[in-house]
């Protein structure tokens, strides 16, 4: 029988040799090769659960949290990606509780405190001066407006897109999610549900260097479809494809309010067929004559249609550069997001039949956001990673002229250093880069990594109840998204305010406190 302090003398051993190489192993750990050893430290191996390795979420941040569950349910936002796993948290409880005086003095002090304000290369608002006139002049009564938002896979599924497109289309009016692929993505935007024949293929940015076509014409969603001769073991090869819509959502839900459907395409050297079903039924049939050349055709649809689908029926497919569901007039936001990216494969398109596709769309503004992706590369000067973005963002200047350009910079990325997550070393050099291209391109600039708080922020997100952040400790959850773009609509529309009253002031007007601005944003 094993005594029992043989037993106590044993565990001791065991823990000392646990212990003894915390002491010893330098903190930085030992590099071989490539590759970094690091052994935990004491606090670390006892699961010490202290500030230093325990990030918690800024209070301001959680008040905000607080708003936007606010505004959702006055929105009636709602997050839907079928191919995806959801984000279903809510916290309706904390909504009940906080009455609408309470959302109000919410509103104006936190957004006092916290707003993170949009960064101009020249002290004004210049380069925001065609959206904000756009707005003023009430443009998009006539004709929709469209924004752009690209992004990379920190946008799929109309993430941080469908919050903006849902503010913006209740302050200035609009329906729909506007422009979506012919093959759906694996990630769909808020309020339709997509689906499509399987004969489809998507060319993309991602597949320049492979693309053995030569064609470079990408157009505004950074790819095109074209459908192949689809088989099947019961019948013979038919040149027929299909693209089926379905409304989804709360019938209040702007986004699935369409009244119109946009098709753009063209480069077909013969005609084809075109058939639009309602129901069921043939609702309108066409011969698309061959062009060189990018093409639109529109319908009319009633809002009663919760479904349709588009039949493609020729020897030789068009280019399919995207379908709009859209509104006749107000604001419409694309989501457009490019898994993978950096948003430096821009100039590698055809940007003068980009240019010729953004103005048909009527582009105003045009939101970037990239940087994830850049992250794990860790290096000491990113200096050509600058330079990348700003001839990306010199080319969308000359492609649109008539818009409006924000870069977002790059969010916080965590890793795993012992038991702790903390931020990548690099983050605030890729956001000082991306910060010095937008400047020397003469655009505006909004800081996501001050926004959220900074320096191992994306752990505290992460950390809080609901989570703000998924546990790839790199992707918002849908209400991290949400909150985020909140906090970038904010920014937008005070500076907007800001231009109002600017432009409205007399001689014996004096300046707006910030005070007055900041009430007017919600």
């Amino acid at each position: 029988m094993v005594k029992p302090y043989k037993i106590f003398l044993l565990v001791v051993l065991v823990f000392s040799l646990a212990v003894l190489p915390s002491i010893f192993f330098p903190k930085d750990g030992i590099k071989v090769f490539t590759k970094t050893l690091r052994y935990p430290n004491i606090s670390e191996l006892l699961n010490v659960d202290t500030a230093s390795n325990h990030q918690l979420l800024d209070p301001d941040i959680k008040n905000l949290d607080r708003l936007v569950d606010s505004t959702m349910s006055t929105l009636q936002i709602i997050n839907f990606s079928p191919n995806l796993k959801i984000d279903t948290t809510s916290n309706q409880d904390t909504t009940k509780a906080v009455d609408s005086t309470a959302i109000s003095k919410i509103t104006t002090d936190v957004l006092r405190s916290r707003l993170s304000r949009i960064e101009f290369p020249d002290s004004n608002q210049n380069s925001l001066v065609q959206f904000f006139e756009s707005l003023k002049n009430k443009l998009y009564n006539k004709k929709p407006i469209r924004v752009l938002h690209y992004g990379d896979s920190q946008i799929e599924g109309d993430r941080i897109t469908s919050y903006i497109r849902a503010r913006l289309q209740a302050k200035f009016g609009g329906r729909g999610v506007g422009l979506v692929p012919a093959l759906p993505q694996s990630s769909q935007p808020t309020g339709v549900m997509q689906s499509s024949s399987s004969n489809w293929e998507r060319v993309t940015l991602a597949d320049h260097d492979r693309n053995l076509s030569g064609i470079s014409r990408y157009g505004a969603l950074g790819g095109y479809s074209m459908y192949t001769q689809s088989r099947n073991l019961f019948s013979k090869s038919s040149n027929e494809a299909w693209i089926e819509i379905q409304r989804y959502g709360s019938v209040n839900l702007t986004a699935r309010n369409f009244e119109r459907l946009n098709l753009y395409y063209g480069f077909n050297t013969k005609p084809f067929i075109l058939e639009l079903n309602i129901d069921g039924k043939a609702n309108d049939a066409e011969i698309m004559p061959a062009t060189n050349s990018l093409k639109t055709l529109t319908w009319d649809l009633d809002k009663t249609v919760n479904s349709f689908l588009l039949k493609f029926k020729g020897e030789e497919s068009p280019l399919v550069f995207g379908l709009s569901l859209e509104s006749a007039k107000g604001i419409l936001v694309d989501n457009i997001p490019i898994r993978g990216s950096s948003g430096t494969d821009f100039t590698k398109t055809d940007m003068n039949f980009t240019r010729d596709m953004l103005q048909i769309l009527n582009a105003k503004l045009i939101i970037l956001q990239f940087g994830v992706n850049v992250v794990p590369n860790v290096v000491d000067n990113y200096h050509y990673y600058e330079n990348q973005l700003y001839n990306q963002l010199k080319a969308f200047l000359d492609a649109a002229p008539e818009a409006s350009i924000i870069l977002i910079g790059v969010s916080d990325v965590s890793r795993k250093e012992g038991l702790r997550y903390t931020s990548y070393p690099n983050i605030e050099k890729i956001r000082d880069a991306q910060r010095n291209a937008a400047h020397r391109a003469g655009i505006a600039f909004w800081d996501c990594f001050k926004a959220m708080g900074g320096k191992n922020s994306m752990a505290a997100w992460e950390n809080t109840t609901p989570p703000l952040a998924s546990k790839d400790f790199i992707h918002f959850t849908y209400r991290g998204a949400n909150l985020i773009a909140e906090m970038f609509y904010s920014a937008l529309m005070y500076e907007y305010e800001k231009y109002l009253l600017d432009k409205g002031k007399t001689n014996k007007q004096i300046a707006v406190q910030s005070d007055t601005l900041l009430k007017t944003i919600n």
